[in-house]
């Protein structure tokens, strides 16, 4: 169900927030690759517990957390790339009510290893 409000600039927050799956290992790629855990919550909704989410006023702020995030992926050396993605990085996209925080949106990015 939508509301007649809409999202907009004045009434919406955007947030992101990136995590790595790595050797059976999930970490805040933006809060110090602090380690995280996969939960069900009571409504059978799949939840990573302790994911910080960074608030972004605009496109500079975002690209700069994103760059951030791809900083600290784990990384190898393989035969094709000196730098090579070892892990699964997953980035969230999310929209929240200013007034409520109630989540309007959500886009998960996923880039597997």
């Amino acid at each position: 169900a939508f509301d007649n409000e809409g999202c907009s600039l004045e009434n919406t927050t955007c947030s992101i927030a990136i995590f790595e799956i790595y050797g059976g290992r999930i970490q805040d790629l933006l809060n110090n690759r602090n380690r995280l855990k996969v939960l069900e919550d009571g409504r059978g909704e799949v939840v990573v517990a302790g994911l910080e989410e960074f608030e972004v006023n605009n496109p500079r702020e975002f690209l700069s957390l994103i760059e951030r995030g791809h900083n600290n992926r784990t990384t190898h050396a393989t035969e094709a790339n000196d730098v090579s993605s070892r892990s699964h990085a997953i980035c969230q996209i999310l929209f929240r009510d200013k007034s409520t925080s109630k989540m309007k949106g959500k886009l998960s990015l996923v880039d597997l290893a």
